[in-house]
């Protein structure tokens, strides 16, 4: 299939601004996802080749982080293979029920984020107070039963998925902002990877499109990433509760159209 230049033009654009907000707040498939839906008539391809230039930028994003030591690696190797195995499972179609469950509770996913939103944005408000705070309690093992789910939900339904990753570690593994945004985009990474063996194998993939958006998404994560680091935990709050409101809306016309 081959795309005139402007659309492909304009898809990697989208792909930059996707890589940017991912790697701040996640929840950049809001915006690759519907541009590609909207140019690519099959449904398969058009999710094989946004996992192809999400794992690009994600990949970036942590390159990031990861040099200002803000990836807990410990958390990544307890909660990344559980992800990347329910992330593999859902998009390979082998949980048809939860598929099915997840397609009819879309409105409760969109009141999680609007809730996820309104959480962020209380954060950010008491910002220096919460910083004086003594560290919060970690429980990992209820926060491995949500990386579980998660996983599941990029699967199978995706865009936010970092937004609900960063909830999870700093609420149940007791890491700070710019350590749970870092430790996201790794564990994130592996979610889209088990999504893109299951695209791989059913050839679902227009390449040049593909490494076209993932140059783009590339660049997008690297400028994201370095953004974050720069202007703090703040940001970082502010921009996940302004996407997690986007996310929301996305999934409520999605549920409304049917």
């Amino acid at each position: 299939m081959d795309l005139e230049w402007p659309v492909t033009v304009g898809l990697c654009l989208a792909a930059l601004l996707a890589g940017f907000v991912d790697a701040v707040a996640g929840g950049g498939g809001l915006i690759q996802v519907p541009a590609l839906f909207a140019v690519l008539a099959d449904p398969a391809t058009a999710l094989g080749v946004n996992k192809v230039a999400s794992i690009c930028g994600t990949s970036a994003a942590v390159a990031r982080y990861a040099r200002e030591g803000h990836v807990a690696w410990r958390r990544v190797a307890l909660a990344g293979p559980i992800a990347l195995v329910a992330s593999w499972l859902a998009a390979n179609g082998l949980i048809s029920a939860a598929k099915e469950a997840a397609d009819a509770i879309r409105p409760l996913f969109a009141g999680c984020f609007l809730a996820l939103a309104a959480h962020q944005v209380w954060k950010a408000l008491r910002a220096t107070e919460d910083a004086a705070a003594p560290p919060a309690l970690a429980r990992p093992a209820v926060g491995l039963a949500f990386v579980a789910a998660i996983g599941l939900y990029d699967g199978f339904v995706g865009p936010g998925t970092g937004m609900f990753l960063f909830w999870t570690f700093t609420t149940w593994f007791a890491l700070s902002a710019l350590d749970a945004t870092g430790t996201t985009k790794a564990v994130n990474w592996l979610t889209n990877a088990g999504a893109l063996v299951a695209f791989l194998s059913r050839g679902a993939i227009l390449w040049p499109l593909a490494l076209s958006m993932a140059a783009a998404n590339t660049l997008g994560g690297f400028l994201g990433a370095r953004t974050a680091i720069r202007r703090g935990v703040r940001f970082i709050r502010l921009v996940t509760a302004l996407v997690s409101v986007a996310a929301s809306v996305y999934l409520l016309g999605r549920w409304a159209r049917g």
